[in-house]
């Protein structure tokens, strides 16, 4: 029953029941912690804190961080922008690690190795790229059983025989490292004919590691490693500012929390979690943890928590010389001692350099503390980095959840086959944006489920770009009509604004999206089926249009347009000022293209079709109709305007648009013509044909029915021509004879018609 409420004036009120179901769909994520889709409840009304793992930057970004990295961008927008929490997004550069250390090294000796040879394949040159690759081959390819001296021919051999395809599902890296190989080879074998360039390019992979071990101690100054960081740091920003990323709240850098790292280790060591080793490296140590009844190791993938391969390539390739030193072999490295030609810095143990797992939960605590709502990143990720992470946190703090959701984004795979830097064999960012724009790049990313695998092949790409060119049309159309509508009101026309039952349908439509689409967001930010949702809608838009001909509700279809402009402005797609669709392109500050020019063009629109109008209405003005076509598919499309010809008396469709748009339209308008030439062509050929068929029955019809018989198949003829006796001389039968009278019948009134035509 209905509260009743009695004013100070003695009027009551009924207080409205509510008519919100029950049923009401929450907001539930996908948490990697538990495996399932779970209600998001922040820790705190006033802010949601979202740590995510940045870039180790050590060489350039593709389009695996592309993936990963604008995916968490939509994640991050849906959030602050429909779902309207306080955001504070920390993302990290790790800027200190053993590949940016091995990469800046390495870059540094073979510039000073190759630099004083002036351009050059010298003997010792080639000496050198024989022996790195002898050495890279028994580092990296155990399985060739090499002689005491390399053997090419041998090598070869070895390495057709090979089924790489099926090697690489199991040990992706060996194709990787059987392909280096050749390419030395190759060059080595053919060093007098090749240039120094195409020798360093087809050597470099087994002469850097070569001269690292034999000189990557003598490195030592520290602007080598911070240059090489800060030149990659600088490049990964540009490529994210071109993907429309938004910048993180705050940026963190490992090398500025060096201090902080070393009290956070000095307070997991105090804890009794962490343990010094003789060297001075300090570690954690995972199986007292694991042991202690308020703690768990490995909570994102408990599989994984004997996994070596993971937990090695984890600690990194200069990390494992010591092994012996650890207590447990899934202990990581909290503290490193730095060895020569690494960067190090001073430390209660001596001096060395963060572990990769420390430097996120020192970072991410310095803003959130001894916990937080989001940590995002990769799903390669999750163990053994994000577990170590949690592990180490919460040892430190001596809590028992230091993240309350794990949010990680699926793997990249590029046609079938999985990308990564270490196998070489990624598309750069710089690379798929020569080749994609931004905006079909994120529609790829937005068209698949978060935290599922990616595949970017064909038939994704078309999917994106179909979806993008009926997005993009109907905006165009909206903004055309609205135009439209716009001058015929200031023409003084009285535009009914009354729904009927098409705009009550459509409206009906929008509400039906809008709950799909917060469905959608609400079930684990579902993104595919939020926009298929919308891809719905402008299907039921454009069929309202053509059913509603001339008394189109423009302000209904703003509304339509205004609402999928919301929703994939918050998905990160740059949209237009006036919130009528997304950028076509760059926008002059005076005013955009269209807002500028239109009066012109509806002048000389309008001009046309008075023009074309008046040629249809009197019937015979072929020029004219072929001029005010020509206006439209040559003149105007050449300036990036489309003009769509309406019946019903409404004048002329104005749209401006893209660079890309014309030249389909151009496409479409020579296809069209290439179609209408071969229409002309078949008619000519026709006509041709039927000249000459009447030709030729003219020649027949020429012919006197009287002589038409007198050939020598023939020996006697009656009075009017036709044949009563075969060659032979013999009686032709009543068959025969009737047949020849029918053809001479036939004959007598085509000679009769020609003659009475020629007279």
């Amino acid at each position: 029953m209905s509260d009743i409420t009695t004013t100070s004036s003695g009027q009551c009120w009924i207080k409205p029941e509510t008519k919100i179901s029950k049923d009401e769909p929450t907001l539930k994520l996908y948490n990697t912690l538990t495996h399932t889709k779970v209600e998001f409840i922040p820790r705190s009304k006033e802010e949601v804190t979202w740590y995510s793992c940045g870039p180790t930057v050590y060489n350039v970004s593709h389009m695996g961080h592309a993936r990963n990295y604008v995916t968490i961008d939509i994640n991050r927008r849906i959030l602050q922008d429909y779902f309207n929490y306080n955001v504070k997004f920390v993302q990290n550069v790790t800027d200190i690690d053993d590949k940016i250390i091995l990469k800046a090294r390495q870059e540094y000796l073979f510039k000073q190795y190759t630099d004083p040879l002036d351009g050059k394949v010298t003997d010792g040159l080639v000496s050198k790229a024989r022996e790195g690759l002898s050495e890279y081959v028994r580092k990296n390819l155990p399985e060739f059983k090499e002689e005491d001296t390399f053997n090419g021919p041998q090598f070869r051999t070895w390495a057709s025989a090979l089924d790489l395809k099926q090697i690489g599902l199991t040990k992706p890296k060996v194709p990787m490292h059987v392909k280096a190989c050749l390419a030395a080879l190759d060059a080595i074998e053919n060093a007098s004919t090749i240039s120094f360039e195409s020798f360093l390019s087809s050597t470099k992979d087994v002469i850097v590691p070569l001269l690292d071990l034999e000189l990557g101690s003598t490195v030592t100054d520290p602007a080598i490693f911070r240059n090489c960081s800060a030149f990659w740091e600088k490049m990964y920003d540009s490529d994210m500012r071109r993907l429309n990323v938004l910048p993180p709240t705050v940026t963190t850098r490992v090398s500025e929390y060096i201090p902080e790292i070393v009290d956070f280790v000095a307070g997991i060591v105090e804890q009794g979690f962490g343990y010094v080793t003789k060297d001075g490296s300090v570690y954690f140590n995972t199986a007292k943890f694991d042991q202690d009844p308020n703690h768990t190791y490995a909570k994102n993938q408990p599989w994984s928590k004997h996994d070596m391969e993971l937990i090695e390539d984890a600690e990194g390739s200069l990390s494992l010389d010591h092994p012996e030193s650890k207590l447990n072999p899934s202990d990581f490295a909290l503290w490193k001692a730095s060895k020569s030609g690494e960067p190090a810095w001073p430390s209660p143990w001596g001096k060395g350099r963060p572990g990769w797992h420390i430097e996120c939960s020192v970072m991410a605590s310095d803003f959130f503390g001894d916990g937080m709502d989001i940590h995002s990143g990769g799903i390669d990720l999750a163990f053994p980095h994000h577990d170590n992470e949690s592990a180490q946190s919460e040892a430190r703090f001596g809590c028992k959840q230091w993240v309350n959701y794990f949010l990680h984004t699926g793997h990249l795979h590029i046609q079938g086959q999985k990308m990564s830097k270490s196998l070489k064999n990624f598309i750069t960012i710089d690379e798929a944006l020569n080749t994609y724009s931004a905006r079909e790049l994120r529609l790829c990313f937005a068209l698949v489920q978060w935290n599922s695998p990616l595949d970017f092949k064909d038939s994704l790409l078309s999917e994106a770009r179909g979806l993008e060119s009926a997005f993009s049309k109907f905006f165009q159309r909206i903004r055309a009509l609205k135009l439209d509508n716009e001058s015929r009101l200031e023409a003084g026309e009285l535009i009914s604004k009354k729904f009927g039952p098409l705009e009550k349908k459509l409206l009906q439509d929008l509400d039906t999206s809008k709950t799909k689409v917060h469905a959608a967001l609400c079930d684990n930010l579902a993104t595919p089926l939020a926009l298929r949702a919308l891809s719905d809608l402008v299907t039921q838009s454009n069929t309202y249009i053509s059913e509603v001909g001339a008394d189109v509700k423009v302000d209904l279809l703003i509304q339509v347009v205004e609402y999928i402009t919301k929703i994939v402005g918050i998905f990160g797609f740059t949209i237009r000022p006036d919130q009528l669709g997304w950028e076509e392109g760059k926008e002059s500050k005076s005013g955009s293209t269209s807002d500028i020019a239109m009066p012109y063009v509806r002048v000389l629109a309008q001009f046309r079709d008075l023009v074309r109008q008046t040629a249809i209405d009197k019937g015979d003005y072929k020029i004219l109709l072929e001029a005010s076509d020509r206006v439209r598919d040559k003149d105007l499309l050449a300036l990036n305007v489309a003009l769509d010809d309406r019946s019903q008396g409404q004048s002329s469709l104005i749209k401006f648009v893209s660079e890309k748009e014309k030249q389909e339209l151009i496409q479409q308008q020579e296809e069209k013509e290439k179609q209408q030439e071969e229409k002309r062509q078949k008619k000519l050929l026709q006509k041709k044909q039927n000249e000459e068929k009447e030709k030729a029955r003219l020649e027949i019809a020429k012919i006197d029915p009287k002589e038409m018989f007198r050939t020598a198949e023939y020996s006697e003829w009656d009075e009017d021509g036709i044949p009563t006796k075969d060659k032979e001389g013999e009686e032709l039968s009543k068959s025969a004879r009737k047949k020849l009278t029918k053809q001479w019948k036939q004959q007598e009134k085509l000679h009769e018609k020609f003659a009475s035509g020629s007279k």
